[in-house]
């Protein structure tokens, strides 16, 4: 492998395997990263701590350990992130954080076997579940081995497929891009449209959940035509659609049996079946991320970001003035944004809301009732900007009071925007 400009990592971290690949400038695209040189399939998601070394070990190493009875095998590791669970080992306590610094730990090394002196330039690790909690978590993780946000982004598949379809060559997306996504959890559809009436272009990712029409479980069921099911709800979901290529991703479509079906489905359209894509993605973003930018021209949606960018206005420098709360093109879960401001008489707080997709600009007056009276410019207020939903903005508004001579009351007003 070619020592690179940068160190650029891409994972794609599911609960049962993780995929690592590299960004090679010689090759010009992600090279995957496995447990061996020899062995570059998906690495197992697990951890075993050998009972009698007490060393611990992942991926493949820890499954056979724990096969054998060697040792105790922990797996569900973004599972005990969420719901905040602990496993006893030796009489210490591990929460889904700490196991997960492990597991990031072990592999990272196997990314050190191949440039052991290269320093991370950027690490984007993409996720099937973007929960807050897991988000975060999975941050934590990072921190502790001293890769903190500058250097680090979590990304949803549906971001990182983004990246990676943008990341082909041209012709590939000419017009709409499609992904059939069918893991174990279901069956989901992806569909990449283009507005290129914009500057930048807008890039937008829509997605339908079709698990009900078709489960994973389904693939054991003797009575049910899985091939008769996913070619209509495939010819449903494409008809009068211009789209230039289809790709097919995921555990469900092993074993051969959608081949006649994603041959039927490839008239006219270029098709890609594979189990590595989101792993690219995460590696093509990192590498964009990294101020390595083809993409300068576009902006990316996906469903997990808020199409809105957010301002306030404010009295500074003898003027005034818009600044920003948060752009556009952010997952609604990265949306963290605080500032202080003096407040003036009637402390109205005055936002400008500017949607990229509809160019709409809307103007929010919000005022907090009941200020504590104190004198002009003597009342501190902290406001902050939080997302509950891609479409659901909350603005926190603390008073601080003034220092020594105005003590803080403490008091909080909350409201609820539509973005």
């Amino acid at each position: 492998m070619d020592t690179p400009r940068k160190l650029i990592i891409g994972y794609d971290l599911c609960e049962d395997v993780t995929q690592i690949s590299c960004y090679s400038y010689k090759k010009q695209e992600p090279i995957t990263i496995g447990q061996t040189e020899e062995d570059y399939s998906p690495i197992p998601t697990v951890l075993c701590i050998k009972q009698e070394t007490k060393q611990w070990l992942f991926g493949e190493e820890a499954k056979a350990c724990a096969a054998a009875g060697e040792g105790s095998r922990i797996d569900s590791l973004l599972d005990k992130i969420i719901t905040g669970e602990e496993v006893t080992i030796f009489n210490q306590k591990f929460n889904g954080i700490l196991l997960l610094e492990k597991f990031l730990r072990k592999t990272l090394m196997l990314v050190k076997n191949y440039f052991p002196t290269e320093p991370i330039t950027k690490l984007v690790v993409t996720v099937r579940d973007t929960q807050p909690v897991l988000v975060e978590g999975i941050y934590q993780a990072l921190s502790m081995l001293g890769i903190d946000k500058d250097r680090a982004v979590v990304m949803g598949h549906a971001g990182a497929y983004l990246y990676y379809v943008l990341s082909q060559e041209r012709s590939l997306w000419l017009n709409d891009v499609g992904l059939f996504d069918f893991s174990t959890q279901g069956l989901s559809y992806y569909q990449i449209s283009f507005n290129r009436r914009t500057k930048p272009i807008v890039a937008s990712l829509s997605r339908k959940d079709l698990t009900e029409q078709l489960s994973y479980d389904m693939l054991d069921s003797k009575e049910i035509d899985i091939e008769y099911v996913f070619k209509t709800l495939a010819d449903t979901l494409l008809f009068k659609q211009i789209i230039s290529t289809l790709y097919f991703t995921g555990k469900g479509f092993e074993g051969g049996w959608a081949e006649e079906v994603i041959k039927s489905l490839c008239t006219g359209r270029r098709a890609f079946l594979g189990q590595n894509l989101y792993m690219k993605g995460a590696c093509y973003a990192a590498k964009e991320l990294s101020g390595d930018r083809m993409l300068e021209n576009y902006i990316l949606l996906n469903d997990e970001m808020i199409t809105s960018s957010i301002w306030i206005r404010l009295y500074a420098d003898a003027k005034m003035t818009e600044v920003p709360l948060t752009e556009a093109a952010i997952p609604w879960y990265e949306v963290n944004k605080s500032i202080e401001v003096i407040a003036e008489d009637e402390a109205e707080i005055a936002l400008i809301i500017k949607n990229i997709m509809t160019r709409e600009i809307l103007c929010e007056k919000l005022v907090p009732s009941h200020l504590p009276e104190r004198p002009k410019r003597m009342t501190r207020l902290e406001i902050n900007l939080t997302c509950t939903s891609s479409s659901k903005a909350k603005l926190t508004v603390t008073d601080r009071g003034f220092g020594a001579f105005y003590p803080e009351t403490g008091r909080v007003w909350e409201f609820l925007l539509e973005i």
